[in-house]
């Protein structure tokens, strides 16, 4: 039996996070529908991300979608998602694993935006 052939790590963790804005769609009824709120980018996967916000969600499992947009290197990226869990952390600022709902265009352009970050990263920063 022949071992894992894996050539990507599970999940980039951002030892520096990357600045990003999280947006709900203006057709959800929730907080903060419609507007750009700032957060930061924890950790990120082809499948999803973890980030922080001071954006309160009031979290229901599987129906809180979200636009995340950040920068890796020198395109700005916009995905779509989906909330998995969220939980408060410290005063006034809350966490949030988010997966990602990417069509074979969009995971081609994020599994190539993040080996471009990582090339082009220092150790210390990845």
């Amino acid at each position: 039996m022949e071992g894992p052939s894996r050539k990507e790590p599970f999940r980039y963790v951002m030892n520096q996070p990357i600045e990003c804005w999280l947006e709900v769609p203006a057709g959800n009824t929730g907080p903060g529908a419609g507007k750009l709120t700032e957060g930061v980018l924890l950790d990120l996967s082809r499948s999803g991300c973890k980030v922080r916000t001071s954006l309160n969600l009031r979290f229901t499992a599987g129906d809180t979608k979200l636009i995340i947009h950040f920068q890796l290197n020198e395109d700005k990226l916009q995905f779509e998602g989906s909330v998995r869990w969220g939980w408060m952390f410290g005063l006034g600022q809350y966490q949030y694993g988010v997966r990602l709902d990417l069509d074979e265009a969009e995971e081609a352009m994020l599994l190539h935006e993040l080996e471009l970050w990582t090339s082009s990263s220092s150790p210390e920063s990845i």
